[in-house]
């Protein structure tokens, strides 16, 4: 039976949600995942209250109906009820979608100021991590892998990845978000923008990393891979991790073409099935089984792991950090104090690019010992600047400080990353 004007009289609960859901959704730290999700709870309590027998016991009151109601929604749903398609069994564990469901309710209750019935469901049991010993083993497989230089994409982006989570425990989502331009001039170094689970702003803490030089000839490896991928798109490819194969629908995020952007749902998907792939390949090669797990989240924990317990080091008393960002670029610090930095970083470029010019024209030698240090130093330099501000910047630096093209390799620059530059 629906609802209709008599009923939201009798019902004020029914009128009264809509207003409730708008005020929670003109929340200025909304993202678009929970606004999802405020909207799909509120088509469950929408389709409760239309059942008469629901609609007499909690529509009465938002606080009937996000109390007591709230309890029965739960228990409904678990059953299996109040679904577009409900099911014909329910859920034989706790799901994601129950902890969801709980949280906005509960949500909704505290915007409305009331008690709230929500069933508190209990966390999932985190599956094991990798053992430090086994990461270190791994870092050392990865190695052999990547120094046969796979050309198969699949493989070259699977090492890019897993060398990536082993150097910075970057999230799924963190990985999606690399671009070419987050890519350090010569490959060492890898810009992180950071997105915590639960942070609800706009504001991301980005941390420059340096990446092992496995990682980097993974890179090394994987970009001109890359640019068979992108050679077809129209308009710029900026992203570092890209689609494989072209299709129509994914996970309901419409189509995509070969070299669009890689999305998480597509970054889990085919991690699992290449990993798979890579650990049944060296076993047929005779190589013995992989501490590789079947989740990249998995990886990525144990990598945590490990940056927690070289956080416990430092904070008792260790002098030099054995693993962390060389660079941390946080909106919330002070402006003043970063454009002192930025420009300080700037006016080294300069002075090294000087530098460099000086020493090669006084040596004559490229191999010249005073030569080298002068072309690590503008390397260093460089790969500050970059850090600091982005790719066109830094460019622009070292043109104003009359660094020839050619001589870009010297401050460090990469001709594969170069190639890709130019075609974002």
């Amino acid at each position: 039976m629906s609802t209709n004007a008599a009923d939201e009289d009798r019902f004020p609960a029914v009128e009264e949600l809509p207003q409730l859901i708008e005020k929670v959704l003109a929340d200025p730290d909304m993202t678009k995942s929970v606004e999802r999700h405020v909207r799909w709870v509120e088509g469950t309590l929408k389709r409760a209250l239309k059942r008469e027998d629901f609609r007499t016991l909690y529509g009465k009151s938002l606080r009937d109906l996000l109390g007591p109601g709230a309890t029965a929604l739960c228990e409904m749903t678990d059953n299996g009820e109040l679904r577009v398609q409900e099911l014909t069994t329910p859920p034989k564990h706790v799901t994601a979608s129950q902890r969801r469901r709980s949280s906005i309710l509960r949500r909704l209750a505290s915007a409305a100021g009331v008690p709230s019935g929500a069933i508190s469901y209990p966390k999932p049991t985190p599956k094991p991590t990798v053992p430090a010993w086994a990461r270190s083993e791994l870092h050392n497989r990865i190695r052999r892998e990547v120094d046969r230089k796979p050309s198969a994409p699949g493989r070259a982006r699977l090492l890019v990845v897993v060398s990536l989570v082993l150097d910075t425990a970057a999230r799924t989502g963190e990985l999606c978000s690399i671009g070419i331009v987050d890519l350090a001039p010569d490959l060492s170094w890898v810009k992180i923008t950071r997105n915590p689970q639960a942070h609800g702003g706009d504001l991301r803490v980005t941390e420059v990393w340096p990446v092992s030089p496995i990682t980097q000839a993974a890179l090394a490896n994987w970009l001109p891979v890359r640019g068979l991928l992108v050679e077809d798109l129209q308009g710029g490819a900026g992203a570092l991790l890209v689609v494989l194969h072209g299709n129509r629908v994914f996970h309901g995020q419409g189509a995509y073409k070969r070299g669009m952007p890689l999305r998480v749902h597509g970054l889990i998907d085919s991690y699992q099935a290449h990993a798979k792939e890579l650990k049944a390949e060296v076993t047929n090669r005779g190589g013995s089984g992989w501490e590789l797990p079947k989740n990249l989240e998995q990886l990525r924990r144990g990598v945590q792991e490990r940056r927690a317990s070289y956080d416990t080091d430092r904070q008792a008393g260790a002098k030099t950090p054995q693993w962390g960002p060389v660079v941390v670029l946080n909106p919330l610090l002070p402006e003043e104090l970063e454009k002192k930095k930025t420009a300080a970083a700037f006016g080294k470029v300069a002075q090294a690019v000087d530098a460099f010019h000086q020493v090669r024209e006084a040596a004559g030698d490229e191999t010249d010992p005073q030569v080298l240090r002068a072309r690590r130093t503008l390397r260093e330099a460089t790969r500050l600047a970059w850090a600091r501000s982005d790719h066109a910047t830094t460019l622009k630096l070292l043109q104003q400080a009359k660094l020839a093209n050619d001589d870009l390799p010297a401050a460090g620059y990469n001709e594969v990353l170069l190639d890709a530059l130019e075609r974002t």
